[in-house]
Order: structure tokens, then C-alpha cells, then sequence
């Protein structure tokens, strides 16, 4: 389903140029979930915000091939890139409350996939956007529908936003980090939501984390990043039992041991 290859992302808005991510290649298939795991800095995010079509400043050079259902979309024009943006491509970051838009409703946020891809009808969108609240877990979806950002928790406000990747039904769902301002039942809480999306509607995810534990939790296949680099990649048990990367080693040690031991129990 998503097919990167080769790609590079450059900076230039320093005296030399400095690249971001350096001719990394893989492969996601369809109705996967693959982790990409790394320290800040790692390109992970870059590789993430590539994909979804969003890196677009001027001081950004890009190579390689980014195929989604056989669709270039690195070198795409923006006007087509935009048609694929929250229709085919759904995407939730690391902050909800620094992603959604503190003096518009609920309602407005959800539904704003639905309007840029044309749809008018009010209650048609209504009734789709109290739909996708209840399936991601909100309750009493008729007064969050009206309510503001700052009225809802930090759970809350990340269903809300994972509700607005998801009202268009894309093939592909980006999560960019998207517990890291939360507690730890939280966390819990949406990477077991990202499990049922995955599970019942047979969407694809790349999940972005700084945390091997959490990919655990949720995927299948993991691939490391520092560096901008691939330094290791594979199914996410043999690496955590057999790591060949010093680095992939430091990651799982930064793993406080009561989770690292709550895991190995699951995974048995």
C-alpha cells in the first residue's frame, strides 16, 4: 500500500546543508501497522510529515519516490496532493491542543475533512461527525459536538482529533507521536483505540514514537531511526529480544523495567 524509496529530505536554511532523513527505503502493506521508533532528531517525524504530503517550505529539498496505492506523492502538485489530504491520508499529531483551533467547536474540527472534500450538507456531516465521535470512544457526543477544545480533557481533545483523521475514511492513518502528552492509562487507552481502528476498519497505520514499549503495545513490524538513517528494522518481538543495533539496545533499556516486564507478559 505505501512504498518509500530512497528518500532524502535536506535542509538548507543553515550555512550547509543538513540532511534530515538519508535515502531510507521500506514498505508498509496493506492493513499493517508498522512503528517507526527513534530519539529526537532521528528523522522519524520528517519521514512521517513527508508522506502526508506536509512538508512544502521553500528551504526543503526532496528525492526519492513516496507510492501510495501506486500515487507519487513527493513530487505530486499540491492541488492534487491536497484531494488525497484527509480523504486517503489521515493524520494526528503529537498535541491536540496545539492542533485544534482553541475558538472553533468541536463540531467545525471534526467536520473539516468533509468540507474541504466538498461536502455541503450540514446534517449529513453532523450525523457522520456524531458517528465517528462514538466509534472513537467520546461520551455524550451530542454536547462535545458543541463544546471547545479547552473544555475537554487531554484524552478527549486526541479521540477528537483522531475522529477528524478518520470521518473520510482513509486508507492510511499517520500518528505522529500521539500519546506523548498523555498519562499512562491514557496512552493506553488510545493505542487500544488505534488497535480497534486497525481491527475493524482495516486502516493501515505508521505509527510514530520515541517510545519502543508503546510500539510494542501496538505493532507488528518497527523500524529504528537515528540519524536520519534505518539502522534496524523487523518484527517488533525478534528486535526486542534479539537487537542488533547498540543503539536499538539503549532504546529498550530506557524502557523503565515495571513496563518492559507488564510487556513481556503480554507478549507471551
Amino acid at each position: 500500500m505505501l512504498d518509500v524509496r530512497n528518500l532524502t529530505i535536506e535542509f538548507h536554511d543553515h550555512s550547509l546543508p543538513e540532511v534530515a532523513v538519508d535515502n531510507i527505503s521500506f514498505s508498509v502493506n496493506d492493513g499493517d501497522i508498522l512503528g517507526i521508533v527513534g530519539e529526537s532528531g532521528s528523522g522519524k517525524s520528517m519521514t512521517a510529515l513527508a508522506i502526508a504530503g506536509l512538508l512544502n517550505r521553500g528551504d526543503i529539498t526532496k528525492s526519492g519516490e513516496i507510492l501510495l496505492d501506486g500515487k507519487e506523492l513527493l513530487h505530486m502538485k499540491r492541488k492534487e496532493l491536497r484531494e488525497l489530504q484527509g480523504k486517503d491520508i489521515g493524520i494526528v499529531f503529537q498535541e491536540p491542543m496545539t492542533s485544534l483551533n482553541p475558538v472553533r467547536k468541536i463540531d467545525w474540527q471534526v467536520e473539516e475533512a468533509l468540507r474541504t472534500h466538498g461536502e455541503k450538507d450540514k446534517d449529513k456531516m453532523k450525523q457522520l461527525a456524531l458517528e465517528i465521535m462514538e466509534e472513537v470512544g467520546l461520551p455524550d457526543v451530542e454536547i462535545l459536538y458543541n463544546a471547545y477544545p479547552h473544555e475537554l480533557s487531554g484524552g478527549m481533545r486526541q479521540r477528537v482529533m483522531i475522529a477528524a483523521a478518520m470521518i473520510s475514511g482513509p486508507g492510511l492513518l499517520i500518528a505522529d507521536e500521539p500519546t506523548t502528552a498523555l498519562d499512562v492509562t491514557v496512552q493506553a487507552q488510545i493505542i487500544a483505540l488505534l488497535k480497534k481502528i486497525n481491527a475493524e476498519k482495516k486502516t493501515t497505520i505508521l505509527f510514530i514514537s520515541h517510545d519502543l514499549s508503546l510500539v510494542r503495545m501496538l505493532c507488528k513490524h518497527v523500524l529504528v531511526m537515528k540519524d536520519g538513517n534505518i539502522v534496524e528494522e523487523g518484527p517488533v518481538e525478534e528486535i526486542f529480544r534479539n537487537p542488533k543495533e547498540s543503539y536499538t539496545r539503549e532504546l529498550i533499556d530506557a524502557i523503565p523495567v515495571v513496563e518492559r516486564r507488564r510487556n513481556d507478559n503480554g507478549a507471551k
